[in-house]
C-alpha cells in the first residue's frame, strides 16, 4: 500500500505528522482570541484553555481509536457509516465538518489579508478591499501548494509550525523575565471577571484554538503507517499545544490586564510589545506566517475529505480522481478553493469561531458515540490503538466525551440569540445536505 500508485502518496512520519498536528491547532486562534476569552475569564483565562483541553483529550483518544481503525481520509464519514449504517447521518456529519473547515479557512484568510495590508501599506494608506484581495491570494497560493503534493506541504509546514510555535514560546520566556526581575507582578489567577459561567463561556470560545486535531485523521492515506502514527500524532500534538495555551495565558494577563486585552485587536503583539516595544513588528510577521500555515492545512484537511466521501460514493465521482503527476486530488482541491474564496466576507472570528464549535461540537458528539456503539460489534472490536480506561468494552473516556460535547451542544445554542448567523447557518447546512443527499443517492 505504501508504494502503490493508484492512491494518494504516503509521505508522512510520526513527527510530519505531529507536526502538523501542531501547526494546524496552534493556527491563528490563539493570536487572535486570547483577548476575547480573556474578556469573558479575566485573569482565570488559563483555567478556560485547561476545561477546553478537557474536551480535546477525550474526543481526541476516541479519534485515536478510529482512526486506527479505519485508516482513511474519510474519517468521521467513515465512522458514523459504520456505527450506525446510515449513509445520511454519516454524509450529514461530513458537511458540518467540512463546513467548519472552510468557513475557518476563509476566516483566517481574512486575518492574512488584514495583517499583510497593513505590514504593506500601513494602518494611514488604506486601500479599499486590500485586505480580501489579498486573502484570496492566500487562498489561491496555499490552495496550489495544497496540489503540489503532501511533500511539499510537509516542507512548509514544518518551519512555519517552529516559527509560530517559537513566537509564543518567546513571549512565555520574556514575561518570565520580568517577573523574576519585579518588573511584572504576579496577577491573582483565580480572578474571573463574570464568574465562573465567564470561564465556562470562555472554554467554549478557546475551543476554536483546539478544533484541529481531528483532521489528522484526514491524512491517513498520506501517512506512512497510519494505524500507529496517527493516534500517537494526535495525543503528542494536543499535550504540546495545551501546554503552549496555558503558559500564553498566564503570560498574557501578567503582562498586560485583561480589561486590556479584550479590546486589543492584536493581543498577542499588546504582550510582545510589553516585553519590548521592537517586538510588535517581529508578531505581525509570525502572525503572517502562522495564518498562511493555517490556511494551508484547512484547505489540505477539507480536501482530503471530499477526495475521501467521494471514494465512498457519496459525492461525484469527480471529486475522487487524482492527478497522475502529482499523485493529489486535483479536482477536490479546487472545489474547496472556490467555496473558501467565497466565504471570505465572513470577518467577525469571534462570531465563526462561536459558529464552527457549535457544529464541531455536534460532530465529536457523534465520533464518541460511534466508538461506544463499535466496542459492542465483534467485527471492530480489539483492533487497533485502544482507548484507555475500560469497563469491560464501554470506554469510559468516550462516554466523557459524549456527555462533554453534547452538553457543549446545548450551552453554545442557549448563549446564541435567536438572530444569530449560527443558528441559521446550521439550519441551512442541514437543509442543503439533505437536498444534495437525496440527489446524490438517485444518481
Amino acid at each position: 500500500m505504501e508504494n502503490d500508485e493508484r492512491g494518494l502518496k504516503r509521505a508522512l512520519g510520526l513527527f510530519e505528522t505531529s507536526a502538523y498536528g501542531v501547526g494546524i491547532i496552534v493556527g491563528a486562534g490563539i493570536y487572535a482570541l486570547i483577548g476575547s476569552i480573556a474578556g469573558l475569564a479575566g485573569n482565570a483565562v488559563w483555567l478556560s484553555f485547561i476545561l477546553s483541553s478537557f474536551l480535546a483529550v477525550f474526543t481526541g483518544l476516541s479519534y485515536a481509536e478510529l482512526s486506527s481503525i479505519f485508516p482513511k481520509d474519510a474519517a468521521e464519514y467513515e465512522y458514523v457509516k459504520s456505527a450506525t449504517g446510515s449513509r445520511y447521518f454519516s454524509f450529514l456529519i461530513t458537511w458540518f465538518v467540512l463546513g467548519m473547515l472552510i468557513i475557518s479557512a476563509s476566516t483566517v484568510a481574512i486575518g492574512f489579508g488584514n495583517y499583510f495590508s497593513a505590514l504593506l501599506f500601513g494602518k494611514k494608506w488604506h486601500i479599499a478591499n486590500m485586505p480580501v484581495i489579498l486573502a484570496l491570494f492566500a487562498i489561491a497560493l496555499m490552495s496550489y501548494v495544497n496540489f503540489r503534493g503532501v511533500e511539499l506541504s510537509s516542507r512548509i509546514n514544518i518551519p512555519a509550525t517552529m516559527l509560530e510555535v517559537g513566537g509564543l514560546v518567546f513571549i512565555v520566556i520574556g514575561v518570565g523575565i520580568l517577573m523574576v526581575k519585579g518588573s511584572i507582578s504576579i496577577p491573582n489567577y483565580m480572578e474571573m471577571s463574570t464568574g465562573l459561567k465567564g470561564v465556562l463561556h470562555g472554554a467554549i470560545l478557546a475551543f476554536f484554538a483546539y478544533t484541529g486535531f481531528g483532521s489528522l485523521a484526514k491524512m491517513s492515506e498520506e501517512v506512512k503507517n497510519p494505524e500507529r502514527t496517527i493516534p500517537f500524532a494526535i495525543i503528542i500534538s494536543i499535550a504540546i499545544t495545551t501546554a503552549i495555551y496555558v503558559l500564553v495565558a498566564l503570560a498574557s494577563v501578567a503582562a498586560v490586564p485583561w480589561q486590556e486585552l479584550r479590546t486589543n485587536p492584536e493581543p498577542i503583539a499588546a504582550v510582545a510589545c510589553r516585553v519590548n516595544p521592537s517586538y510588535r513588528a517581529i508578531l505581525s510577521i509570525i502572525a503572517l506566517f502562522s495564518t498562511g500555515n493555517t490556511i494551508l492545512l484547512t484547505l489540505i484537511s477539507a480536501s482530503r475529505m471530499i477526495y475521501g466521501v467521494a471514494v465512498e460514493g457519496s459525492m461525484p465521482s469527480l471529486l475522487r480522481e487524482i492527478n497522475p503527476g502529482t499523485r493529489t486530488p486535483h479536482y477536490a482541491i479546487a472545489v474547496t478553493a472556490i467555496i473558501a474564496s467565497s466565504f471570505t466576507l465572513l470577518g467577525d472570528i469571534e462570531t465563526v469561531a462561536e459558529v464552527t464549535n457549535l457544529w464541531i461540537f455536534i460532530v465529536y458528539a457523534f465520533v464518541n458515540a460511534s466508538l461506544i456503539m463499535l466496542r459492542y460489534r465483534g467485527d471492530y472490536a480489539g483492533h487497533g490503538f485502544r482507548v484507555p480506561l475500560n469497563i469491560g468494552r464501554f470506554p469510559v473516556v468516550a462516554a466523557f466525551g459524549l456527555l462533554f460535547s453534547v452538553g457543549m451542544v446545548a450551552y453554545t445554542a442557549v448563549l446564541m440569540p435567536a438572530k444569530h448567523p449560527g443558528l441559521w447557518l446550521t439550519f441551512l447546512l442541514i437543509i442543503s445536505a439533505t437536498c444534495f443527499y437525496c440527489v446524490q443517492s438517485k444518481r
